[in-house]
């Protein structure tokens, strides 16, 4: 496929940066060689008119599309390898597409509708057996696939927010060494998000490896305290199905409330099941965790008090030395 000698524009795909309807009419595309037409089987504007955007995952250029209307709010996915955290967004957006919004927020449109169905469909029953979307590959880039959803509150006001769909790979250099090379796309993750979701998976807190599991999960819960700086953080149990040995789960809850009091615990599976004494619901247990995230940010800080001069905010008078 014939793609724009700019770099910064995703013509054909995407519309013209320059902002021409046409293709043939921008300078930059010219310099190219080949017909538009036989090479890429995108008509020109007289047969339809391109969007800025793909609908797939968006990255850092997509952001420009809504991020003048408010503040976006980035959710990061933070978790080992085969933890769940695709099939965690898959099960958000079938129960967005289910219940048509979260909590009092009603679904308000997506950039990357063709993002959440890319690993969604992946979780819809073939025969009687339940498929899970295929793994993140650690190779996709530094900056991770961002699947965006708006939602309108009750005031008529519109909020976004973004999901980061990570590689494990990526935390688990991140979690021995911050700063390394080959953590980047995890810091970029964590350093922007505004909420953190950290995903202990059930199946291999269950399993024969269970103490290396363990102890992988609380070091990446001790990490993520060193640089929440108060924002709000979410243990998730996935696969909660599955009964991870109280000896384990309990040093696992300990590490997180040792260095996190007011991290939140929510269990979620794509199967009925039994968690503790209370019937585990598929259905319930996402809509919990999506109704704290949308739920409005805390503030952990107070806007100091600066006495005036005059009733001319422009002079104020400061502190004495």
């Amino acid at each position: 496929m014939r793609r724009c000698p700019d770099q910064r524009c995703g013509a054909p795909t995407l519309s013209c940066r320059m902002g021409e309807d046409a293709l043939e009419a921008c300078p930059i595309w010219n310099k190219g060689a080949g017909d538009v037409a036989a090479s890429t089987g995108v008509a020109s504007s007289a047969g339809g008119m391109r969007l800025p955007w793909s609908g797939a995952a968006l990255g850092t250029a997509g952001l420009a599309f809504f991020a003048g209307r408010a503040d976006a709010r980035l959710v990061a996915m933070i978790g080992p390898h085969n933890a769940g955290k695709t099939t965690l967004l898959g099960l958000f957006y079938q129960h967005l597409g289910r219940i048509g919004g979260i909590g009092t927020s009603r679904f308000a449109g997506s950039y990357s509708l063709e993002g959440w169905e890319a690993i969604a469909h992946a979780l819809r029953w073939s025969g009687n057996t339940p498929r899970f979307p295929p793994h993140t590959s650690s190779g996709a880039g530094r900056i991770p696939g961002l699947l965006h959803m708006a939602l309108r509150g009750q005031d008529g006001r519109l909020s976004d927010a973004l999901f980061a769909d990570s590689p494990g790979e990526w935390f688990q250099r991140w979690t021995i060494d911050p700063s390394a090379n080959d953590a980047e796309g995890a810091r970029w993750v964590v350093e922007r998000a505004a909420t953190l979701l950290v995903v202990a998976d059930c199946e291999a807190l269950a399993g024969k490896d269970r103490g290396g599991a363990r102890n992988d999960i609380i070091q990446l819960l001790r990490r993520v305290a060193t640089v929440r700086n108060g924002r709000p953080v979410a243990l998730v149990w996935t696969k909660a199905d599955i009964a991870v040995p109280p000896l384990i789960r309990a040093a696992v809850s300990e590490a997180a409330q040792l260095v996190m009091p007011d991290v939140v615990a929510f269990h979620t599976s794509v199967v009925e099941g039994e968690q503790g004494d209370e019937r585990l619901s598929p259905i319930a247990s996402v809509a919990k965790v999506l109704e704290w995230l949308v739920a409005p940010a805390k503030r952990g800080f107070a806007v100091p008090q600066t006495p005036t001069a005059s009733r001319d905010p422009f002079f104020v008078i400061g502190e004495a030395a």
